[in-house]
């Protein structure tokens, strides 16, 4: 039924009307984006043998997203885990992307270079306002981008100095949040600085639910204590500056300050962990267009740091202090051949990773560890016919730590058939893989370091694109096979530890996007997928199988409005009882609006609205709880 809604909305308004009336008052639309990540060279969607999704700053601001992070999760074939609003981190309970029902299987990239560290792929590093746009890749992407692109890429592409000369302030407050931001151009360089004040909420997990024997089913545990948020703060600072014509340099710092209360069944209270989580992200980036090389070299550091005070004792101690560093120099090179009909990109890739586990820690300690790794790729695009192209890739990836030594090769194999001047049909079959966090080999006393075996496995994806200057409707079929997939466990004194299960997912998306004029757009986006794994031992669904999207947008003169809206459904048993039952998790139901008003150039008001139905969303199997109800009024000014 949602194939055949979208196919007609497709046909009733394929006529140009719309884009003329809109062209009349000035205005220039495109749905068919240029894309950077799919490939590493610069192609239009629909000559990208993949499935892409492009979010640019104008649509951030429009759904008035919190977050890079918030933007994602209304994006068809993603969801995500989160431990608080607006995928909040709390020490390294980190929220984390997820494509296709795959948990760690997502590279996240800020301007080509990766930012994920022990296989966390956290994207709230980059202020809002400082991101361009966001490309987003699904299927397999190891071959060109290595590990951790097991489901897909997402590339934050921030944006660069214009030499305007303008500087913007910011101030917002709200029911439970509020902050204050200064952004401006200077030069080659831009800046932009912000302070975030969190507020308390009551509670940020779900109350009356017990633990759940897995071993017996008709055994009710425990109650467990539910969570709450109290005030913190987040300072964001971002600096770029282009150094020459093909040298650009960017640097990103956060530092979360969060307090997570947890309480006992009766409400009274147990433990209270204080958080301070400090990022640094360091991107250096040489593009020469004439010779078609490109070198990016990026650093990033992490330090989690987590005390906890106990009621009970009266007493603080150590909840957590994890270090940690990555390193990642890329080098690539593009040439053109037979009268520029074909396309090879080869490149090297050298990377260093490091973790310290520091004393005192509840985490087993370990110093220094270290993964080195030194990886060749290629890709050769191949015109057979003018309509008809082919893309091999290949990747040797070698790594070397403290725990093994491994050779990866990576195949991929695309095609793509131009089947009309607006319409393409592709596939895409490749293979990645992802290696054990670096702290995992430490999680489980008398470990074997070989115990723990790569997440591999391949994805076959084949898809159509239909894309005009003022409609697109994209479909995919899809199949991924992973093997050794990284599950949860627990040790006999209730730590965790990292193990392998298997992992299998058959899914269809569906997305249509309609500019009917220059004041009225809408989307609409439908998936249904099947994710099982034997964490349990037989095959078990283990994350949401229906997911449901759609926003309209209204812009007029100083006016603009939006409605978004998200469904989550058919989801998977829950990893608590709820209410003494075995149950799924709830349907999840998201509500977003934004109002804004503009009543000249330099000056913008904006009215967002979270969660208008006020409903206890939970966001993950755990039982963790989005927002309440909550709104956010912004007053921005430009000199």
């Amino acid at each position: 039924m949602c194939l055949s809604l979208l196919v007609a909305n497709y046909l009733f308004f394929s006529g140009g009307s719309a884009l003329a009336a809109a062209k009349d008052q000035g205005e220039t639309f495109t749905l068919d984006s240029v894309v950077v990540t799919a490939q590493r060279s610069e192609t239009r969607d629909l000559n990208t043998p993949a499935s892409v999704t492009v979010i640019s700053a104008a649509e951030l601001k429009e759904t008035g997203a919190l977050s890079v992070f918030d933007a994602l999760e209304h994006t068809v074939g993603f969801n995500s885990i989160s431990y608080g609003p607006a995928g909040t981190d709390y020490g390294m309970s980190s929220s984390r992307t997820i494509i296709r029902g795959l948990e760690k299987g997502v590279l996240v990239l800020v301007n080509g270079s990766p930012i994920n560290l022990l296989n966390y792929n956290g994207s709230n590093g980059i202020p809002l306002e400082a991101v361009e746009k966001v490309e987003i890749i699904k299927g397999a992407g190891s071959t060109l981008y290595g590990a951790e692109a097991l489901a897909g890429v997402v590339n934050i592409i921030t944006k660069k100095p214009g030499n305007s000369g303008q500087t913007t302030v910011g101030i917002s407050g709200g029911n439970y949040n509020r902050n204050w931001s200064v952004s401006s151009e200077f030069g080659k360089s831009a800046i932009y600085l912000k302070r975030e004040y969190i507020g308390d909420v009551d509670r940020t997990s779900r109350y009356n639910i017990t633990t759940n024997d897995k071993k017996d089913k008709t055994k009710d545990n425990k109650a467990v204590q539910p969570y709450g948020l109290d005030k913190g703060t987040k300072d964001s600072f971002y600096f770029t500056t282009q150094l020459s014509d093909e040298l650009n340099f960017n640097w990103s710092y956060t530092d979360l300050q969060s307090n997570r209360p947890r309480y006992n069944a009766d409400g009274s209270n147990y433990i209270r962990y204080k958080y301070d989580d400090v990022r640094n992200n360091f991107n250096l980036s040489y593009d020469d267009k004439n010779n078609n090389f490109k070198s990016v070299l990026s650093f990033n550091k992490r330090h989690a740091f987590a005390d906890k005070y106990t009621y009970k004792d009266k007493s603080w101690g150590i909840s957590e202090r994890y270090d940690m560093y990555g390193i990642n120099w890329d080098n690539q090179k593009t040439w053109q051949l037979r009268d520029d009909r074909d396309t090879l990109i080869a490149g090297v890739t050298l990377a260093q990773e490091h973790y310290n586990g520091l004393l005192n820690s509840t985490a087993v300690n370990y110093n220094n560890a270290l993964r080195n790794s030194f990886a060749v790729y290629g890709a050769y695009t191949y015109s057979v016919t003018p309509k008809f192209s082919t893309t091999l890739g290949l990747r040797e990836n070698v790594i070397d730590d403290y725990a093994t030594r491994k050779n990866v090769f990576l195949p991929q194999i695309q095609t793509l058939y131009k089947i009309n001047e607006h319409t393409s049909w592709y596939t895409n079959i490749g293979k990645a893989f992802e290696m054990p966090a670096l702290n995992q080999y430490f999680t489980k006393q008398n470990t074997d370091f070989n115990k723990i075996k790569p997440q591999q496995g391949w994805t076959y994806e084949t898809g159509i694109k239909v894309i005009d200057n003022n409609q697109s409707f994209k479909a995919a079929v899809y199949h991924m096979n992973i093997k050794d997939q990284f599950i949860w466990r627990k040790n006999p004194d209730n730590t965790d530890y990292m193990d392998n299960a298997d992992f299998k997912n058959t899914g269809v998306e569906l997305e249509y996007e309609k500019i009917l004029n220059a004041n009225w757009k809408y989307n609409l986006g439908f998936s249904y997928s099947n994710p099982k794994n034997t964490e349990n031992g037989p095959w078990e669904q283990c994350n949401s199988r229906i997911q449901t999207t759609a926003g309209i947008t209204y812009n007029q003169a100083k006016w603009l409005t939006n409605l978004n809206f998200l469904f989550l459904g058919d989801r998977e048993e829950s990893y608590y009882r709820i209410n003494g039952q075995i149950s799924d998790v709830p349907d999840r139901v998201q509500l977003n609006a934004t109002i804004r008003y503009q009543p000249e150039r330099n000056q913008s008001v904006v009215l967002n609205l979270y969660n208008i139905l006020d409903r206890d969303n939970s966001v993950n199997k755990y039982e963790n709880l989005d927002l309440p109800f909550n709104w956010v009024l912004s007053y921005n000014y430009t000199f």
